[in-house]
């Protein structure tokens, strides 16, 4: 027996002889079968190429013969021998995994740069917040020194003149008529005058008293706060930032008109009357009268 002979007929052959067989042309097949004339030839020469899924290449071979009415069963036996021959070419699968881990290395790196640009805001804000707090605490500080000179000044004691005690023994023609003209004077003053004179003059040192009188001002610093207050006269009684624990004792004409930086750690006593100092919310300044205006 030869070897083609002992060789098994493929698919393609019987699908050839059968349309050889019937006369028909491979145009006429493919016209049928609304396939391309050249898919017709690869079917019959058994060359279909990777680019044909096995599952299109089978369902092209079982309409073609039906279309011859070959019997099925033979067919398909053929076609699964030349399958069985042919190793198909493994394709490799896509996997995600490497796609996955690098997203989340590049999500690892986005979060980091959020991360860091977040803290480089954080520190700007707190660098600024400190320059403007320093920049503020410079003028409060300068402006308290300028008021402690301005004190100190206001505050020097006034040197009297000292008045050279006269030599024992020694009495000047001046000091003689001094006396003479005493005696004098004392000689022509009447009981009634002195009188009235002392009565002037108790008068006048109890006005000079009353306008002597004024208000005082307490205010009490449960914390560092700046304050500023000017008397009814204009006068600017203190200014300046005060530290916790401070009391500070002012003497005025009221009105006063206060200026607070943090107005709720401020204790106010008018003329040892207590100010009600609820009104004015923490944190922030108010400026107001002590006494209020009705």
């Amino acid at each position: 027996m030869s070897d083609e002979a002992a060789k098994p007929v493929s698919a393609g052959q019987l699908l050839r002889q059968a349309r050889e067989q019937r006369q028909m042309s491979i145009q006429q097949v493919a016209l049928q079968l609304n396939l391309k004339a050249e898919l017709v030839e690869k079917l019959e020469l058994d060359q279909l190429d990777g680019t044909t899924l096995e599952t299109f290449s089978r369902g092209y071979v079982r309409a073609y013969g039906r279309l011859l009415k070959l019997p099925e069963t033979e067919l398909m036996a053929a076609l699964s021998r030349q399958s069985e021959g042919k190793t198909p070419a493994s394709k490799p699968m896509r996997t995600f995994s490497n796609r996955a881990a690098h997203q989340a290395i590049e999500n690892r790196f986005m979060w980091l740069t959020y991360a860091i640009i977040a803290l480089l805001l954080v520190l700007l804000f707190v660098w600024w917040w400190q320059s403007a707090r320093e920049s503020t605490d410079v003028v409060f500080e300068q402006a308290v020194t300028d008021n402690a000179v301005v004190d100190n000044v206001m505050n020097i004691p006034q040197v009297q003149p000292v008045l050279a005690e006269p030599v024992s023994g020694a009495v000047t023609t001046d000091t003689a008529l001094q006396e003479d003209n005493t005696a004098s004077i004392l000689t022509d003053l009447t009981p009634t005058t002195l009188t009235t004179e002392v009565a002037v003059e108790q008068t006048s040192n109890t006005a000079v008293a009353e306008s002597i009188v004024q208000d005082v001002l307490e205010m009490r610093f449960e914390q560092r706060c700046w304050v500023n207050v000017v008397d009814a006269t204009g006068n600017r009684v203190a200014y300046g930032t005060k530290q916790a624990g401070y009391i500070m004792q002012l003497s005025g004409e009221a009105p006063f008109e206060v200026t607070l930086g943090n107005p709720s750690v401020v204790e106010i006593s008018l003329n040892q009357q207590v100010f009600d100092m609820s009104a004015f919310p923490g944190g922030r300044v108010a400026k107001f009268t002590i006494p209020e205006s009705e």
